[in-house]
């Protein structure tokens, strides 16, 4: 090979490398998101204090709880022994105010305390700037947080998120915003889209959204409670851990409930709901978290009326009934405004949770829910089956389409949701769990230039799973898996028998794995 062979071969070579060069560089900033994300949080996503002391008010602390019951823990006990529930309602009636009384509102709505507040403070313009990625840009995973006073009135705080949506948007250049708007904060967002329509906003993902309520809310504020057994089992069972510690716990739970003291728990609670429950609801629970104006976003819209006859009624003023009532309104046209934003071109996209019991102390405890937010509600309209009875073999869906709606675990019918097409599902993630593949999902939708589809994206069809592995994967009847389940459900004497042997073996098992887990030899 001569010398200017070589020379013409050198050149070449850097021309290429110089060629990957720039064309990795172009691609990657090709998939660069450019526009700042925002996470609207939900209910109670940060802690509410008392901003002079310091203390956190809500959620409570243990030990707070712990010391208020300690004054009236004998009291109840003699109740229970004596089965003279109705004795029962005074001292957790005053258990309920000390408690509580730091977040409680005034007949306008008005927090009564005006030093508690939310913990939460707005990020400053280095804390938002540092969010930004050179090679990735801005991302779902590294988004610039938001949280609000949840008891505030929903138009208050959709004017306090405008505010905070043009302080982003001056501070990072940019001229619109990506949202996602969790649980609450999908209220929140629905709102702010009512008023302030879509100036601002490139993208949207309403993630676990309440923005239809949710009965956990709901039918507590109508006055309906219910406790069963085998849902309480149910709810045990998906809220332990995937670790040694939850495989302990789901196993105590099971010799319990075989033990029978489970159903006594869930006896002394009907018991409690039939005899005492009524002047608890009327003079704790309605003058505490009635006359929060925030929770009225979370309660369904055929459920509104009704709660406001029982729950409130002539214990608030007209101002506060306007208050709520201007979300309600809102409520019953959340599907016209997403609507709207679709015709404007804005990307809009619906990921629903599902998988595990809700709360177990309502009518609708069987519902499919997230724990928190029935799954019909957070996409605006699939017909779910109830936990642990899925839609018989064969099930044809509702609506006829042209697509297969049918969830391959027969729990979801998606062809009733208000938007078929833009509805994701994700069944056991848990309705506050956020993992890094469920970023991953939403940073895949944020980098289509196109509103996306169910179809769009081969790894992210309609129904889709978070694994024991933590990620996040199309739902099939290979890697289908319930983490709601109850091991008695329609056994006989000697099965059960057989399967509480095997719990007591297994609790032994475990103890002795922790053990080896906690000491470091």
């Amino acid at each position: 090979m001569t010398p200017t062979v070589k020379k013409l071969l050198a050149l070449l070579l850097a021309a290429l490398l110089l060629f990957s060069c720039a064309a990795t560089a172009f691609a990657e900033d090709a998939r660069k998101n450019e526009t700042p994300v925002i996470f609207i949080a939900g209910f109670v996503s940060t802690p509410t204090l008392d901003m002079e002391t310091g203390d956190r008010v809500f959620p409570p602390e243990g030990s707070r709880v712990a010391e208020v019951f300690k004054q009236y823990a004998w009291s109840m006990v003699k109740s229970v022994i004596a089965r003279d529930y109705v004795a029962l309602d005074s001292p957790l009636i005053n258990a309920v105010y000390q408690i509580f009384n730091p977040i409680r509102c005034d007949e306008n709505g008005d927090p009564v305390n005006a030093s508690t507040t939310t913990s939460f403070v707005w990020p400053t313009e280095e804390e938002i700037l540092a969010k930004y990625d050179k090679q990735k840009g801005w991302t779902a995973g590294n988004n610039i947080y938001y949280s609000f006073d949840w008891r505030l009135d929903i138009k208050t705080l959709s004017e306090q998120l405008h505010d905070f949506i043009e302080y982003v948007v001056g501070v990072t250049g940019a001229e619109k915003v990506d949202i996602i708007g969790s649980s609450m904060g999908a209220c929140l967002f629905s709102a702010y889209l009512d008023r302030y329509e879509y100036e601002y906003i490139d993208k949207a993902i309403f993630l676990s959204g309440a923005f239809q309520g949710a009965s956990v809310c709901g039918e507590p504020f109508a006055g309906k409670f219910s406790f069963d057994t085998e849902t309480l089992i149910a709810f045990l069972s998906s809220v332990t851990g995937r670790d040694v510690r939850g495989e302990l716990l789901n196993a105590l739970i099971d010799g319990l409930y075989q033990a029978g003291v489970v159903d006594g728990v869930v006896n002394i609670a009907n018991n409690i709901n039939e005899y005492a429950m009524q002047r608890i609801y009327s003079e704790a629970l309605s003058y505490i978290f009635g006359r929060i104006p925030g929770f009225w976003a979370l309660i369904p819209y055929d459920l509104y009326d009704e709660a406001k006859e029982s729950f409130i009624d002539g214990i608030v003023t007209d101002a506060f009934y306007e208050k709520i009532d201007y979300y309600h309104e809102i409520q019953g046209r959340v599907p016209e405004i997403i609507r709207e934003g679709l015709d404007r071109g804005v990307q809009i996209s619906i990921v629903s949770k599902y998988g595990t019991s809700g709360i177990p102390a309502v009518p609708s405890q069987k519902n499919l829910t997230d724990m928190v937010v029935d799954t019909k509600y957070s996409s605006i309209g699939a017909t779910t089956a109830q936990i642990n009875e899925p839609f018989p073999e064969g099930t044809e869906q509702i609506v006829d389409d042209g697509h297969d709606r049918i969830s391959p675990d027969r729990y979801i019918d998606a062809s009733t949701c208000e938007f078929p097409d833009y509805t994701w599902f994700i069944k056991n993630l848990k309705h506050t769990m956020h993992p890094e593949s469920e970023y991953a999902f939403f940073d895949a939708l944020f980098a289509l230039d196109e509103q996306p589809t169910v179809d769009t994206l081969e790894q992210y069809p309609q129904f889709l799973i978070f694994t024991m592995e933590d990620e996040i994967e199309p739902l099939t009847a290979e890697n289908d898996y319930a983490i709601v389940t109850d091991p008695y459900r329609g056994k006989t004497f000697f099965e059960r028998f057989k399967l509480f042997m095997q719990d007591y073996f297994r609790i032994i098992r475990l103890l002795f794995e922790l053990l080896k887990e906690t000491i470091i030899i």
